[in-house]
């Protein structure tokens, strides 16, 4: 098999020390405009690509940062990763994507694989942060630069950039208030995810204020369709079926619609529905989702800011941002006053 050629091969064809060579490829000034001939001569001559990682040996950066996210299939990351690789080429860095598949038992191992196969990336974005998971004390001994993004654990040791939960469930809570349900019911990812138990935390606190608390009924299950659509089915057994559901991510919401077609009911007339995330999706559906815009485009932008922004000034104070979500009104949710 023919061999890769070297930074050496480089020098020899040129006729110019390696150190040399690594001048030219570093942009170090003091290489001469004759030099710089030679060595991209035989650059072109031999089809070198420099390594990243070798460069980086001597920038202490190869313009890389490995992103962690917690299921490759979830619509929702799949907006976050196209938002954050956008951002990081503009900065140009290239991301490396790591999967746990939401697994807890992949997110306690995520130490020892960001230690043995990512040590080299200059930073690294989290957006699988839950309960018992990855030992975020433990990883900021190995890694300098890491930013929390989308899902975080309360903590005082790491930069994060979230929507705020608590104010998106008062959201979702205050509209159906305002549009006159009262026989109300909730379907939630894991609360050992921390944006949904926040998000279920706003939504029951504004009931409670409003007297009706004692009329909610909350489902806690996965984060796939499946898990919407037979949370629905128990919800709609029941001898006082809710007039509206608030599930606390439009792919469990989407579930729902699945269900009410399956079951033949009418949305918004019999059923109200409204999700969290405003993936892109939700315009799409059979109905039109009324939902929580999570903004996760502006959520992986920050990110990134923020990252390189440590990276760039070690001495940043702990940045812990917060973004305003907002309600986006369609179709699913119906007004009982009219």
């Amino acid at each position: 098999m023919k061999k890769n050629p070297t930074i050496q091969d480089v020098a020899n064809l040129a006729g110019v020390s390696k150190a040399t060579v690594s001048k030219y490829l570093n942009n170090t000034p003091y290489v001469s405009p004759a030099t710089k001939k030679r060595i991209e001569s035989a650059i072109k001559k031999l089809n070198y690509h420099p390594s990243s990682l070798a460069r980086g040996l001597v920038n202490k950066s190869i313009k890389l940062i490995a992103l962690v996210i917690s299921d490759v299939q979830l619509l929702i990351n799949s907006s976050l990763i196209k938002s954050v690789e956008n951002e990081a080429n503009q900065h140009g860095y290239d991301i490396v994507l790591v999967n746990t598949n939401d697994e807890e038992r992949h997110e306690q191992n995520l130490n020892k694989i960001l230690t043995e196969r990512y040590q080299h990336v200059d930073g690294l974005i989290l957006a699988n942060a839950r309960e018992n998971g990855v030992d975020l004390s433990e990883l900021k001994k190995i890694f300098e630069h890491i930013v929390l993004v989308h899902r975080h654990v309360p903590n005082d040791i790491v930069d994060y950039v979230v929507i705020d939960n608590y104010i998106g469930g008062r959201l979702a809570a205050e509209y159906l208030i305002r549009t006159g349900h009262r026989r109300v019911a909730a379907i939630s990812g894991s609360q050992e995810i921390h944006p949904y138990r926040d998000r279920i935390r706003g939504f029951s606190q504004t009931l409670e204020e409003h007297g009706l608390q004692s009329h909610l009924t909350v489902i806690e299950g996965g984060q796939t369709l499946e898990s919407g659509y037979q949370a629905a089915e128990k919800l709609m057994a029941s001898s006082t079926p809710p007039t509206a559901i608030f599930a606390t991510s439009d792919l469990l919401a989407l579930g729902v619609l699945d269900a009410s077609r399956d079951y033949r009911w009418q949305i918004p007339e019999e059923l109200s529905v409204i999700g969290f995330d405003n993936i892109f999706f939700s315009r799409l559906a059979r109905v039109p989702l009324t939902t929580i815009d999570g903004k996760v485009e502006d959520l992986g932008k920050r990110a990134v800011q923020l990252l390189l922004q440590r990276i760039e000034n070690k001495e940043l104070t702990l940045q812990q941002i917060k973004l305003h979500p907002s309600l986006v009104v369609r179709e699913s949710c119906r007004n009982l006053h009219k």
